[in-house]
């Protein structure tokens, strides 16, 4: 008999959050300076399929609403591994089209959730084009599975990121303080009016573009940030802010869903995150301003209990019919006009198929409403920033890409360290 395991409700909320205009698939590119052998593959994808999640698909109700996971028992290797040729020229224009293209299509839904391609004629060497569905896990969750693919050891590993949950309350009286709190929090998120109109937001279509961004010194983001008086996601959201600001011509204050990932016991695969409403000072011309005004929203968030808030409300839609759970996503998606992540990548240079791995790229799904995303990675002492969107609301996502380039050159030359 098959042995099955319910998917947890917050993995099955996202799972039954796929749509045709936003698959929830985290996207990740790992390049590579010379092409990878079969031989080299073969022992990758072994060690990757130790992981049973990879090895098992959902099966549900025709809602999902009783899903679980199953050992697929005709599993085969050769329907999730693809192995492509990168169309001439073969430069990052070319693969950022390809990379494109796999994003506007979903997953098949009756095998493994995930996908890889192995992209050859990237240049003078090779990428690894890996897509896996939200419901697998998070963005902190998969870079751990990484470490443990490449086999990299302690000196490799994340910086702890996110914040942790409060203890059970230990009186009646705090377990009613801290309920009337999420209760009032429940309240507000509520009845949060809908984000302003702009160009950033609109119908969407199917089809997905991608970029990404030079890599930039993980130590200059840093220093920019003690200049600043502020953390490094502090300056890394303003830095966005300044790039939408510059990108739109009437610049408006908006909101970002910034994921909050929440520190617990729970290891392994799976979502630990909640999200929080971040307002981005858009319409701030004075670009230290920006940098004050979110390092308050920022501050605001980490004390406030949105994050758990919302990674309750995202249980329990996992937990309701599909059409109440579509409500909700279209409810709170609404509030906000795009997607800021940023997921901490290994410290240190990994070796994925016998090669060290030259750069990492991410990009996060967006929900609901939301057609844009920015994610940010950092590996090996550089960042880099992968921006998605739909096609119809920004056919070319350089144009932010560049903007967020000049704002962090910007920033260097307003706090006294620039380039030399």
């Amino acid at each position: 008999m098959t042995n099955r395991r319910p998917v947890d409700p917050v993995d099955a909320a996202w799972l039954r959050m796929d749509s045709a205009s936003n698959p929830m698939v985290i996207t990740t590119v790992f390049r590579f300076a010379a092409e990878l052998s079969d031989d080299s593959l073969k022992a990758t994808f072994d060690r990757l399929l130790e992981h049973r999640r990879f090895r098992q698909r959902v099966v549900a109700d025709r809602t999902l609403t009783r899903a679980a996971w199953e050992d697929d028992p005709d599993f085969d290797l050769s329907l999730h591994v693809e192995r492509v040729r990168l169309p001439a020229p073969g430069d990052d224009a070319a693969l950022e089209r390809f990379i494109g293209e796999r994003m506007s299509t979903p997953l098949a839904r009756d095998r493994a959730l995930w996908h890889i391609d192995v992209i050859d004629g990237v240049g003078a060497g090779a990428a690894l084009l890996v897509r896996v569905h939200h419901a697998v896990g998070d963005g902190v969750a998969l870079v751990r599975l990484l470490l443990g693919v490449s086999g990299a050891g302690k000196e490799g590993a994340p910086v702890e990121v996110g914040i942790t949950p409060a203890g059970k309350p230990r009186t009646v009286r705090a377990f009613v303080d801290r309920t009337r709190a999420q209760a009032a929090t429940l309240a507000r998120l509520l009845t949060l009016p809908a984000d302003v109109p702009t160009s950033l937001r609109g119908e969407l279509g199917v089809r997905k573009v991608a970029a990404f961004s030079r890599p930039i010194p993980v130590d200059v983001i840093k220093s920019l940030a003690r200049a600043a008086g502020g953390h490094v996601n502090d300056l890394l959201a303003a830095a966005v802010a300044g790039a939408v600001r510059d990108h739109l011509a009437d610049p408006r204050g908006v909101r970002a869903l910034v994921p909050v990932f929440i520190r617990g016991d729970r290891g392994g695969a799976g979502n630990h995150f909640g999200l929080a409403y971040l307002p981005l000072p858009v319409d701030e011309p004075s670009r230290k301003a920006r940098l004050r005004a979110v390092k308050k929203e920022m501050d605001t968030i980490k004390s406030a209990p949105d994050a758990t808030v919302a990674f309750v409300v995202l249980g329990a839609m996992g937990l309701a019919s599909p059409s109440l759970e579509r409500f909700g996503i279209e409810l709170f998606t609404k509030k906000a006009s795009m997607l800021i992540t940023n997921v901490p990548g290994p410290a240190a240079t990994v070796r994925v198929a016998d090669q060290d791995v030259t750069s990492i790229v991410v990009w996060a799904p967006t929900s609901g409403s939301i057609g844009l995303g920015f994610s940010l990675l950092t590996y090996a002492g550089e960042l880099r920033l992968g921006v998605a969107a739909d096609a119809g609301l920004l056919p070319d996502p350089h144009a932010l890409v560049a903007c967020f380039e000049r704002e962090i050159d910007g920033m260097r030359a307003e706090l006294g360290l620039a380039a030399n």
